[in-house]
């Protein structure tokens, strides 16, 4: 059974942004199956740290976006970005401190931000993004 799975409903309408949630989704899964499994340290340790990598690379992406359409809710996009990043980090802290139930609790953790903030927040800045490319259309 799957528990961190991406579906429609998650979409927010810009293909390039919903492949990369696509993709950290399969990512938290796959981190969950292996903890879930018994998967060796090491083994863990490499999909947490794939996992958090990605989510930067995520975060950097949308950020950039925002920043070059002049985003109105670029500063609180930015401040849920940073609330998972400072979590994120906090788990792998653990993590490396020998708890091993940290790779479980950063996914659930995830589940749970992640169906918030696309609902609503990357929701909006998608709208706010796709405003200011048919903004730009008109103006040329």
């Amino acid at each position: 059974m799957q528990h961190f799975k991406w579906t429609k409903a998650h979409a927010i309408f810009l293909p390039e942004v919903d492949a990369e949630h696509r993709n950290l989704f399969r990512m938290a899964e796959e981190l969950f199956q292996a903890v879930q499994m018994g998967q060796d340290a090491a083994q863990v340790r490499t999909l947490m740290q794939a996992l958090v990598g990605s989510v930067e690379e995520h975060f950097t992406h949308e950020e950039r976006l925002m920043e070059t359409a002049q985003c109105a809710s670029y500063t609180w996009h930015r401040q849920q970005h940073d609330t998972l990043r400072k979590k994120a980090k906090q788990f792998v802290d653990e993590f490396e401190a020998g708890d091993l139930r940290a790779p479980a609790a950063l996914v659930k953790y995830m589940a749970r931000w992640f169906k918030d903030h696309t609902g609503l927040t990357d929701r909006m800045m998608a709208s706010q993004l796709r405003n200011s490319e048919r903004l730009q259309t008109v103006g040329h």
